[in-house]
């Protein structure tokens, strides 16, 4: 039992200072996000696609100062579940980038939580995906999610995403609809 405890101490202190946080510049990112904005969600505005690339990147990093993330992903969620940090389980992550960018009250652009593997502890993961209005289909939506990166906002076509096969969480969007 202690040889764990011994175990899960190294990784922790070396992990703690490693610099796995090493985010682009944000015009550069701000700049990728609103590019892929464009060419993937068909009749966006591009004004409000350029504030939604600005402040999903700024947001999601200021999640990662509130949040004093300073471990990679996965041992931040450990460091929540023992206690040892109060918030950035990913449903925190995207639950409130979503708060945030629902506050601009987008007119051609809708904001869903998506999820994978729901109701597996292990592998259950949530983020958002950025759809045009009046379109559900997820065919051109793309995905955010700030846990991935802790606070560096990945991002991708949602049907081109490697690691997970979303759907959208409508238990997540009554939670929303009836006021977090």
């Amino acid at each position: 039992m202690w040889q764990w405890i011994f175990r899960l101490l190294l990784l922790l202190s070396l992990t703690a200072c490693s610099p796995h946080f090493n985010p682009a510049p944000v015009s550069t990112q701000e700049h990728a996000l609103y590019t892929q904005l464009s060419k993937t969600v068909k009749g966006i505005n591009a004004a409000e696609a350029r504030h939604l690339s600005k402040e999903a990147i700024l947001y999601s990093r200021e999640l990662a100062t509130q949040y004093k993330v300073s471990t990679p992903p996965l041992v931040h969620n450990f460091l929540v579940n023992v206690g040892m940090k109060q918030r950035g389980l990913c449903y925190q992550w995207s639950d409130d980038l979503y708060a945030h960018l629902q506050s601009f009250h987008f007119r051609s652009i809708q904001l869903k939580p998506v999820g994978a593997n729901i109701k597996k502890y292990w592998s259950e993961h949530n983020a958002l995906v950025v759809l045009p209005k009046h379109d559900d289909t997820m065919r051109y939506g793309v995905l955010l999610d700030p846990w991935r990166g802790s606070g560096r906002l990945y991002f991708v076509p949602i049907l081109k995403d490697p690691e997970y096969k979303w759907r959208i969480r409508t238990d997540r969007c009554a939670v929303y609809q009836n006021g977090k």
